[in-house]
């Protein structure tokens, strides 16, 4: 199993140098593909939970503890 954070091109987003809109960076065209960015890590981020999740359930049988369902 590997516990290993891999980087991804989306975690060294290089913002543009120079702001097209008033807040948003690269202008308002781009608000999508921040969204997409955002789901994208919000699923990582997910998975990992339930990974962390699976291996703690692991342990608890192990350790003879009484398992909780959250």
């Amino acid at each position: 199993m590997n516990y290993y954070y891999l980087p991804v091109t989306d975690d060294y987003h290089q913002q543009p140098t120079q702001p097209f809109g008033p807040g948003f960076p690269g202008g308002f065209g781009n608000i999508q593909q921040q969204l997409n960015r955002i789901e994208r890590t919000l699923q990582r981020h997910e998975d990992r939970l339930n990974r962390l999740n699976r291996r703690l359930q692991r342990v608890e049988r192990r350790l003879g503890l009484p398992f909780e369902q959250f």
